[in-house]
Order: structure tokens, then C-alpha cells, then sequence
């Protein structure tokens, strides 16, 4: 019974420290602070026309890092296609940013009213500090960056939406 108190608690410190340390080590290797500018960038879309982050001002934007391989990028896409029908249309904006070196054909023509972008080589994924996937930062009107949600979420829960109507 002591031995098995010891593993669960041995079990429970290790991922205590790991939630403690990991966050802050990704937030330490982005170039990008909450309540300050965000970044601007301009990356392919899936087609290959040319897209920036500041043409999207004056709407609120969530900058999503997503793979194919990711599950939980794929599990939390049909909430956000819900949230953006939600809002007036062209007031709130995912741009999907898939950190792939090639996109696999099949996520091409995913039926989501997002931006799909290709950051094939992985500048802007790396200027953001987005070690995980997902990993969606939360843009203003204005341009400025405030807030972050590394893992997947309901993206059109009330709590979630009650907070963008206020950006």
C-alpha cells in the first residue's frame, strides 16, 4: 500500500513539474508578448496566393498552428468553424497556419470557412513559440495580441464567444 501511495505521489510531482516549467519555457521562446503587437507575417495559402496577418485588422483573428497529424487540431476545427458562423460574417477570422513540410492532399479542401496558410518551413511557427499543437493566439481589431490557447478547446462555448464579443 506505501508503495503504491509513493508511485501515485511520485506520479503526481512529475507532472506537476512538468505543467509548471513547460508553459513558461514556450512562452520564454516566442517573440510575441500578450497585450503587445502581434506579429505580422505573410505566408501561402494551400492554393499559394499570398496572405498577411495585417490585412486582417479590424477583425478579431485567432492564429491557429494546426497538423494533419494532430488530432486534437482536428478535433477542435469544427467548434471553431461554429464560432466564426456565430459572429457577423467577416468579423472574426481563423487563420489556420499548418506547420507541415507538405500537406497531405485530403486536408486541401477541408470544409471550414478558415485561411488556410503553409508555414513549410517553419519561420513563422518558430517566431511565435508555438512548440505545441494546437496552438491558437487570440488577435484584436487592432492588431494586438491577447491571448493564448496551446491544446484543443470548445471554441464556441459561451464563455469563449462572451469573451471575443468583447475584443
Amino acid at each position: 500500500m506505501k508503495r503504491l501511495v509513493r508511485y501515485i505521489c511520485a506520479c503526481l510531482l512529475t507532472l506537476a513539474a512538468l505543467a509548471v516549467s513547460a508553459p513558461g519555457k514556450a512562452q520564454d521562446d516566442a517573440s510575441v508578448r500578450i497585450d503587445a503587437p502581434a506579429p505580422d507575417f505573410r505566408l501561402p495559402t494551400l492554393a499559394g496566393e499570398g496572405k498577411s496577418l495585417a490585412q486582417y485588422r479590424g477583425k478579431i483573428v485567432l492564429v491557429n498552428f494546426w497538423a494533419s497529424w494532430c488530432p486534437y487540431c482536428r478535433e477542435e476545427m469544427p467548434s471553431m468553424d461554429r464560432l466564426v458562423k456565430s459572429f457577423p460574417k467577416g468579423d472574426l477570422v481563423v487563420v489556420a497556419v499548418n506547420v507541415e513540410k507538405r500537406v497531405p492532399e485530403r486536408f486541401r479542401k477541408l470544409p471550414f470557412t478558415f485561411v488556410f496558410l503553409s508555414d513549410a518551413n517553419g519561420l513563422v511557427q518558430q517566431r511565435y513559440g508555438a512548440n505545441r499543437l494546437p496552438d491558437t493566439f487570440i488577435v484584436d481589431r487592432k492588431g494586438v495580441l491577447r491571448q493564448r490557447v496551446t491544446g484543443g478547446i470548445a471554441w464556441d462555448s459561451p464563455q469563449v464567444v462572451s469573451y471575443l464579443k468583447l475584443l
